[in-house]
């Protein structure tokens, strides 16, 4: 009896290595989301530190230089904190893609997976249908033996 061959099993090999690169690729994406996610919430406790100094610091006498220094700090901090939420963004659109081609090679190589169980069942159907008509011909020959 011949054994099973999966003629697309490489194919199938293929999938599965395309699906695990992905995964690394998403797991890459995920944690750099989460890098800049930090970084925007490092830069508004920054900033709202900053303001509370300020605001601190205004019980005391305030001259123009330390309230020019605050300004242009805050205006830095401000624009800082519309960059990295930009680089959040564009980090969350990559994050999606890696995602959605995760989602399609998942699907592809389920797809292969199902085929291959399908012609598995095919091939021990096969050979469930060899084995009985075997067994057929021996019962005839012992019967026709018998006579």
């Amino acid at each position: 009896m011949k054994t099973f061959h999966f003629s697309l099993e490489t194919l199938l090999k293929v999938r599965r290595l395309e699906e695990e690169e992905l995964q690394v690729k998403l797991a890459d994406a995920t944690a750099k989301l989460m890098a800049e996610k930090e970084r925007v919430i490092l830069l508004q406790t920054k900033l709202a530190e900053h303001i509370s100094n300020f605001r601190n610091g205004q019980k005391e006498k305030v001259t123009v230089s330390t309230f020019n220094d605050f300004h242009i700090y805050h205006d830095t901090l401000k624009r800082n904190i519309v960059v990295r939420n930009e680089q959040v963004e564009i980090a969350q659109g990559f994050h999606s893609q890696c995602l959605a081609a995760l989602q399609q090679a998942v699907k592809a190589r389920k797809l292969v997976e199902k085929l291959r169980k399908k012609r598995l069942l095919e091939y021990q159907a096969e050979c469930l249908a060899e084995e009985q008509k075997l067994v057929d011909e021996q019962g005839l020959q012992v019967f026709n033996r018998n006579k």
